[in-house]
């Protein structure tokens, strides 16, 4: 009698879930952002705000740190020229451009969960919160715990309440009254990160109408008869329930509970307003015949046990609440044998890790790097698909390192997954090719990157040179293959010597040839190395083996293009800030004084762009993978903690550059202390993010390079410290801090933190001083400098984190470091220089060895120096270069890093100061 209707109802049922999973899968194809700041503002305030930016001075004083500003100021209606100078005031448009910007919101965009509206005027679009989003029904859980209809729903209450929210598993909502992630933010001290949170306004009609609504709904739980329907009958009746849904519909299917009930909702709700009513529960419940589910209960019963808000209907949240019950008990365990599983993985490829963590039911799964929640994370590499896997796409070295899965309401039983990176080794020799007479000797260089490191050995025409008999008279192989010596070479000698590297991650070779001639043809270098040197009188260009002057750009010179003096007329000296190689195609210097940054060509040897900044800029940061220059303008003569951040756009190209700043916060930019953008290394890892701290604030803001915004923030306040320096190996995904006090600046130890995740791995309290990376993130060198000299302490970088290797005292006052590529291992050297002797410190960072190189002049007063330089900079020329330049007080120092001896001396300078080395081809 009654298996009609069932039939029915199951046919029905199946074609509601083709035309559900047809509806998410062309929603698929929609994109949302991770995470959301909101910066809106509304119509009315707006005006004000954009006032009081545009008549704001340059250096953005009217923002104090310690000011509090309205969370409604926002930086999408900020006027163009503050988010990018690139826009200048624009010319008189044409009718065809007045048409195609009659409606600027066309060409906003706002992001996910605000939209466009335009401005007072009609002239300005700005972005607000979204007021509505369509009624598509695919539950997403918000970090918050809360269940939302659909992603659009997710973005707007973040948007709403002025808070980040992320997407997690439907699991996980299911048991937020047990497992509650909490984020650390950093003390909302002077600058702050995240926008206070605001009400939203909602028009009468629509409040009146849904006050009534509820009036109509509400029902007395005492008028519905639960004599009948007690709890223990009524959990019964929902386990049942289920029960009979996942027999009808996911027999056949693999689908998550999740997913059914996310499919009882869509099926209950007939009206497809988002909620089920009473009426709706019943009519369902006597048309499938679901009352022999449970005596005495019945789907309306949902709404006297489950209506969390008592509004006579219930949400998709407290839909989702009322079958929690089914998961709340799981027994978990574990295979002894898989506690611990070893993952290896190249760069570049994507790995899924699944977890052995078993139970019944199957579990919900937390995984974690450190302690840290990977699905609250917000990575978009880093995903924790529905079926409780790992899935990293595109692993970096960063992501080696240890992951852990354990059940989220069991978290004893702990798998360890230990994932190792490795790389495809690189390998240069130079030189390409080189023609030499009988008799004579011939030399090679090889240089090998890798992770691990490889092994490196020599081969002649494809057979290893270590297979011959005459190895020891003929051949001399030097530093673990770092040098190659062919001696008293004949005719046979004539070849491709090859110098292999060998790892886990594949073998690679390069190529170096010899040719044995009576009369051999001459052989120039490919390549040249020469440097800039910026003095008080301008800027002069050399070539270091020769020492001699190649360019020279006067401080009276006019910039071309421009009537502007390169520092000015007469006698005038020039004030340098920082200077850096950008691409090997330009020289970017910046010059405090004149608020601006200059670009030199490298090909034409003269400025070729004039870059304005916001006051005193100083800093300059070259981010290679993104070609950006960023840029911390101190805003003042003196270092006081209160600086801004621009960045320059396409930097190596052929264009004229302007900046734009950061994304605002609170409607104005920050002001920070120091700005921590990762060099680029040997083994050329991209880095992401970068970091910003603030004055006296025992934290750090992660900041999104390619975004230019900030992401998160690290708490540092349980270790007392203010980052001072922060350095980034590019291997294991560490981050090395100098930490001091706040107001009083004492040294309170050295930190490593984890790069993905802003974990505190380690403290060492005793290690104070400032850390340096070796170029091949082998090493970590930090200098403490002392009342009796300076203590330098050597680190090796394992995997497992900071090793110490040996320390050195001297009683030599180091002004400044360089690595100088190894001539014993496949490594790097240190170089120091002295601040009132003179003499260059020799360390070997790989036996400790130490040597000095004296007679290289006395170094320029202190009191001489400004913007934070060292008094006696000392720089190197990069990988196979012979050179490293160090000035004196009237002089520069060119030094054979080969024979650690002076080179030459190029004198009739007055105060040389920054040295930038760049790479000239001669073919």
């Amino acid at each position: 009698m009654r298996e009609k209707p069932r039939n029915l109802a199951f046919s029905y049922l199946v074609f509601l879930t083709i035309a559900t999973s047809s509806q998410i899968s062309a929603a698929s194809h929609y994109k949302h952002a991770r995470r959301h700041r909101d910066f809106a503002t509304t119509p009315s305030n707006w005006g004000d705000a954009a006032a009081n930016l545009l008549d704001g001075p340059k250096d953005f004083s009217i923002f104090p740190a310690s000011s509090s500003v309205s969370s409604t100021s926002v930086a999408s209606a900020l006027p163009t020229r503050f988010l990018d100078s690139s826009a200048a005031s624009p010319a008189p448009r044409q009718p065809h451009q007045q048409s195609r910007n009659r409606n600027p919101c066309l060409e906003k965009y706002c992001g996910a969960g605000r939209e466009c509206q335009l401005s007072l005027n009609g002239h300005v679009a700005v972005c607000i919160c979204a007021r509505r989003c369509a009624r598509r029904h695919r539950p997403v859980c918000g970090s918050n715990g809360k269940v939302y209809a659909n992603h659009c729903e997710l973005h707007r209450a973040a948007c709403n309440a002025g808070s980040p929210l992320t997407a997690s598993r439907l699991m996980r909502c299911l048991h937020r009254d047990v497992h509650q992630e909490t984020s650390t933010a950093l003390p909302a001290t002077g600058n702050v990160l995240a926008s206070t949170a605001r009400s939203t306004s909602i028009p009468a009609t629509k409040a009146e109408t849904d006050r009534s609504f509820e009036r109509e709904n509400l029902v007395d739980k005492e008028s519905y008869d639960l004599k009948d329907c007690s709890a223990q009958e009524y959990e019964i009746m929902k386990d049942n329930l289920l029960l009979y849904n996942h027999a009808r519909l996911m027999a056949q299917d693999n689908h998550s509970k999740e997913y059914l009930v996310s499919i009882m909702f869509s099926h209950y709700d007939q009206n497809n307003n988002g909620n089920l009513e009473r009426d709706e529960l019943e009519q369902i419940a006597e048309r499938e015949d679901l009352e022999q589910l449970s005596r005495g209960c019945s789907l309306g019963h949902m709404i006297s046990y489950d209506d969390a808000d008592k509004d006579g209907r219930l949400n998709i949240n407290e839909f989702y609440m009322a079958f929690s019950k089914l998961y709340s008990v799981s027994v978990v365990s574990l295979d002894k044998t898989l506690e611990i599983n070893e993952i290896s993985a190249r760069v570049g490829d994507n790995v899924e890790i699944k977890c052995d963590v078993t139970g019944t039911p199957p579990p919900p799964l937390v995984w974690r790097r450190n302690d840290a929640d990977l699905e609250v994370l917000s990575e978009p590499e880093v995903r924790v698909f529905n079926d409780g896997s790992l899935y990293l796409e595109r692993v970096q070295l960063i992501h080696a390192g240890n992951y852990t899965c354990h059940a989220l309401r069991n978290k004893d039983v702990v798998q360890t997954h230990v994932l190792t990176v490795h790389t495809i080794p690189e390998v240069r020799v130079t030189p390409r090719l080189q023609s030499k007479r009988p008799g004579e000797e011939a030399t090679m260089w090889c240089h090998v990157v890798g992770e691990p490191l490889p092994r490196v050995e020599w081969l002649k025409n494809d057979e290893p040179l270590r297979e011959q008999t005459d190895v020891g008279n003929k051949y001399e192989v030097v530093g673990n293959g770092t040098r190659l010596i062919v001696k008293g070479i004949g005719y046979a000698d004539t070849g491709a010597y090859m110098c292999q590297a060998t790892s886990v991650g594949g073998i690679t070779r390069d190529i170096s040839s010899l040719v044995v001639q009576e009369q051999p043809t001459p052989t120039a270098a490919n390549e040249e190395r020469r440097f800039f040197s910026f003095h008080n009188r301008g800027i002069s260009v050399y070539e270091p083996s020769t020492c001699r002057l190649y360019h020279q750009i006067k401080s009276t010179d006019v910039i071309p293009g421009t009537r502007e003096y390169v520092c000015g007329e007469g006698g005038v000296s020039c004030s340098w800030g920082r200077a850096i190689n950008v691409a090997n195609r330009y020289v970017y210097v910046s010059q405090p004084k004149k608020d601006r940054v200059l670009v030199i060509s490298k090909i034409q040897m003269v400025v070729v762009d004039v870059v304005i900044t916001d006051k005193y800029p100083v800093e300059l940061e070259y981010a290679a993978a993104l070609d950006q220059v960023w840029i911390l303008n101190w805003r003042s003569e003196r270092d006081i903690g209160i600086k801004t951040v621009q960045v320059i756009r396409d930097a190596a190209q052929k264009r004229k550059h302007h900046t734009v700043h950061p994304e605002p916060i609170d409607g104005h930019f920050d002001l920070v202390r120091g700005l921590y953008i990762p060099e680029r290394q040997d083994i050329g890892h991209v880095f992401k993010y970068g970091y910003v701290t603030h004055t006296n604030q025992r934290g750090m803001y992660k900041l999104d390079l390619a975004n230019m915004r900030y992401t998160r923030s690290a708490d540092l306040a349980p270790y007392n410290c203010v980052p001072r320096n922060i350095q980034f190996p590019a291997l294991y995904g560490f981050v090395v801090l100098e930490c001091e006090e706040p107001v009083t600046a004492r040294a309170t130890g050295q930190l490593l933190l984890d790069y993905l995740t802003d974990t505190v791995l380690a403290h060492k309290p005793a290690l104070v001083g400032k850390p340096l990376v070796s170029p091949d993130s082998r090493h970590l060198v930090t200098f403490d400098k002392q009342g009796s000299g300076v203590l330098l302490v050597v680190q090796e970088i394992l995997p497992t984190g900071l090793k110490f290797a040996f320390d050195v005292k001297t009683t030599l006052n180091i002004s400044d470091i360089a690595f100088y590529p190894s001539q014993t291992t496949h490594g790097y050297d240190l170089y120091a220089s002295s601040i009132d002797k003179e003499d260059i410190l020799f360390l070997n960072l790989a036996t400790g060895k130490v040597e000095m190189i004296t007679g290289v002049g006395k170094a320029m007063p202190t009191n001489m120096t400004k913007w934070g330089n060292p008094n006696r900079p000392i720089v190197e020329s990069g990988i196979f270069g012979q050179y490293m330049v160090s000035p004196s007080n009237e002089a520069l120092f060119v030094l054979n890093g080969e024979t650690r001896t002076v080179n030459c001396e190029i004198g009739g300078l007055t105060h040389p100061g920054a040295v930038v080395w760049f790479t000239v081809s001669l073919h």
